[in-house]
């Protein structure tokens, strides 16, 4: 058998005349009609600014885990926000809906991310700092 060939009972040929191929779906998320992500509007807005929007609500986020507001709620909100733009957000065909969706979830992720790397810094400096208090020799 040649370089790039495949055996004749594994690959068929199929071949499908280009007028019987029909688009039955384009859009952003399941459900949706063929249109276009809106330009204007508030769905567009949130689009333009859903990063600095996530960053600025997840920055707010740690400022109340920092503060004491309580953890388990914090922890409960967020898993919740996850859950629903995975689950019930393809569902809703409303384009700002799925924007604030977005912006909502991924500023869990960005404060989760966030957290993981606060742990891992204050364990790499608390190391360093045992390091060069008690030097081994």
């Amino acid at each position: 058998m040649g370089r790039g060939s495949y055996p004749v009972g594994i690959v068929k040929r199929i071949e499908i005349d280009p007028s019987d191929v029909r688009v039955t779906h384009v859009g952003f998320g399941p459900g949706t009609s063929g249109q276009q992500a809106p330009v204007g509007g508030a769905g567009g807005w949130l689009r333009r600014y859903r990063l600095r929007l996530a960053g600025v609500l997840a920055l707010l986020e740690a400022i109340l885990w920092a503060t004491g507001v309580s953890k388990i709620a914090l922890l409960a909100i967020a898993v919740l926000a996850v859950a629903a733009h995975f689950w019930i957000t393809p569902r809703i065909r409303s384009y700002t809906f799925h924007q604030i969706s977005w912006v909502v979830a991924f500023a869990q992720i960005l404060v989760a991310v966030g957290m993981v790397l606060l742990v891992v810094f204050t364990t790499l400096v608390a190391t360093f700092i045992g390091m060069s208090v008690h030097p081994s020799h």
